[in-house]
This record gives C-alpha cells, sequence and structure tokens, in this order.
C-alpha cells in the first residue's frame, strides 16, 4: 500500500505535468501564429523549457511510481 506522502507527491506531480503539457498545446499555437522573428526565438528556447520540465517530471513520476 502507497503511503500518504508518496500519493499526494504522485498528484502533485500529475497536476504539474498537465499544466505544463496544455501550456506546451498553448506555446505551439502561438508558435503556428507568430512572424520569424526575435519573439520566435524567445518563444522556441521556453518551449524547450517546458519540454525539459515535463521530462524531469516524468521521470520524477516513474520513480514515485517504482516505490510503490
Amino acid at each position: 500500500m502507497a503511503s500518504p506522502i508518496l500519493t499526494w507527491q504522485l498528484r502533485q506531480i500529475g497536476a504539474r505535468l498537465r499544466a505544463r503539457r496544455d501550456e506546451l498545446v498553448v506555446i505551439g499555437e502561438q508558435l503556428m501564429a507568430m512572424p520569424d522573428d526575435a519573439d520566435e526565438v524567445a518563444m522556441q528556447r521556453h518551449r524547450a523549457h517546458v519540454i525539459a520540465e515535463i521530462a524531469r517530471l516524468e521521470a520524477r513520476q516513474d520513480a514515485l511510481l517504482d516505490r510503490m
């Protein structure tokens, strides 16, 4: 049986993952509507940051699930 702390951590990570995935969809939509300029470069950097955070959160989630 999972501890209450482990369950809480998994819920928190799940919520953060959903938020970051939603943010990634918005970034994609903004990039498609954005003309080629410096703002696009900044948005691409932000997109890369969000993708890296999603990967980090998924790895943490996997580690927590392995502990169950």
